[in-house]
């Protein structure tokens, strides 16, 4: 027989168990609701825009839109650049999708300098140059995926597509000692003479990051170039030529910090992000040709000699550039007087401008022959020569008007009114920069014009066989 025992439980207890239940929900409740409020917060945090892009206010956080709009067509150029037949070097392959994980680690890191420092990403350095770190790896795998291939003996010859751990390692220990050293030696022996610093300048690690990023991209315009040669697939240098909008764009960045970043010069990011988007759009296009004129591409006559590559020596050399460049920048500016100081758009246009026009014409100066780049090269090409110039022309005037009037309205405050004495004397002044500019991008039309000959070309023969066709 077995006797069970009955507890009696005070009553009291009963209470504070539903008082720490109620507690309980009360807890869950009030972190829900900071959860909620939080993601709330950050889904309405721009990540990518400025505090004043110096636009009308219609055009408030522009840059965001275009940047945004550009991820599609990117997309389509990588699926063109995976496609086999265009023989894309497999760790160029990878620097390419691996620029993905630079976009998206920038959305973060934004939203965190937004909402945590109350600043834009490009003055918080921390989170400003450890994601555009992300953007020296990726252009790092691009251009070392076609030195590679230009390395190999034959253009059959497997290439490797290993990510270089070891080389990255290297690139970050050298790079991080350069700036370490430049950062206390630079300081001991100049500061006498330098300009006091504003608290939001990039520091030497960060502008290092840009300073490789610039030197990267630059080497793959001119690899690419190279590899439309060793190819037979001339059409890879379309892409070269689709690739100056990111130079420019990087450059704008660039000029964007070297003036510390201030609301006077907000218009150089949604520069950028237009760039960008022509950047994006024209790869895309790129990456189409060169996949259509795989299956025409030709063994070169005269095989180029592959490149001698030493992958350790060209990454010790690249760590100094960048700890170099990066302290000339940094320090070299504080020499000058009152130059970062004393921002304005002309300065600014000119030093984004003027490097991408004339590296552009270095890189597709024409090579042996000792002739300049000019119409008689169209012309060469025909019909297609001339259409294709109508068409960069057209392009070209329809952008450059409307941008024009643009900044002018941005510098100004005002659109122009030539109804007004004082603008029409502002446009003689603004009138002649115009024109020097759109001379100075003479060469880049040209090119541009007989990069797309072939394309314009190949257009009029299915056209013609059409006709015939039908005939």
């Amino acid at each position: 027989m077995s006797t069970q025992v009955f507890i009696r439980i005070p009553r009291w207890r009963y209470g504070v168990e539903i008082g720490a239940h109620l507690l309980l929900v009360l807890l869950v409740v009030v972190v829900t609701l900071v959860f909620v409020n939080s993601v709330a917060t950050v889904a309405a945090t721009d990540a990518w825009s400025v505090t004043a892009n110096g636009l009308p206010t219609a055009l408030a956080g522009i840059e965001t839109k275009l940047f945004q709009a550009g991820l599609a067509p990117y997309l389509v150029y990588l699926w063109f650049l995976g496609q086999p037949q265009t023989k894309t070097p497999p760790l160029t392959n990878f620097g390419a999708r691996f620029l993905l994980l630079f976009v998206f680690a920038t959305i973060p890191a934004g939203i965190v300098a937004k909402t945590v420092y109350g600043d834009i990403l490009s003055n918080v350095d921390v989170l400003h140059g450890s994601s555009e770190a992300l953007l020296t790896l990726s252009n790092l795998f691009f251009a070392l995926g076609f030195a590679r291939a230009l390395a190999a003996e034959t253009q059959d010859s497997d290439v490797s597509g290993d990510v270089p751990f070891k080389g990255v390692g290297k690139l970050v220990a050298v790079a991080l000692a350069g700036c370490g050293a430049l950062a206390f030696a630079a300081p001991a022996l100049l500061g006498g003479v330098m300009h006091d610093e504003p608290t939001n300048a990039l520091s030497l690690p960060t502008w290092a990051v840009h300073v490789s990023s610039i030197t990267e991209w630059s080497v793959a315009m001119s690899l690419v170039w190279a590899y439309g040669d060793a190819s037979g697939n001339q059409a890879w240098k379309g892409l070269t030529w689709a690739m100056a909008p990111f130079l420019a764009s990087g450059l704008s960045a660039c000029t964007f910090h070297v003036f510390y970043n201030v609301p006077e010069l907000g218009a150089l990011v949604p520069l950028q992000a237009l760039l960008t988007l022509s950047g994006n759009t024209a790869c895309a296009f790129a990456a189409y040709r060169i996949s259509s004129a795989a299956s025409t591409a030709s063994t070169p006559a005269s095989p180029a000699e592959p490149l001698d590559l030493d992958e350790d020596s060209v990454i010790l050399k690249l760590a100094l550039l960048s700890a170099g460049g990066a302290a000339f920048v940094k320090y070299g500016e504080l020499l000058v007087g009152d130059f970062p100081f004393s921002p304005s758009y002309p300065t600014a246009l000119t030093m984004i401008l003027l490097p991408t026009a004339l590296y552009m014409a270095y890189l597709t100066r024409p090579r042996g022959t000792g002739e300049p780049l000019s119409m008689e090269t169209v012309k060469s090409y025909g019909l297609a020569g001339t259409l294709s110039y109508i068409l960069i022309e057209l392009g070209f005037w329809a952008i450059a008007f409307p941008l024009a009037l643009s900044w002018y309205k941005v510098a100004e405050g005002s659109w122009l009114d030539l109804s007004n004495a004082a603008d029409k004397a502002k446009l003689l002044g603004a009138g002649t920069v115009f024109i020097n500019g759109v001379r100075l991008l003479v060469p880049l039309r040209l090119g541009a014009a007989i990069a797309l000959a072939p394309t314009v070309d190949r257009v009029l023969k299915g056209v013609r066989g059409e006709e015939e066709e039908e005939a």
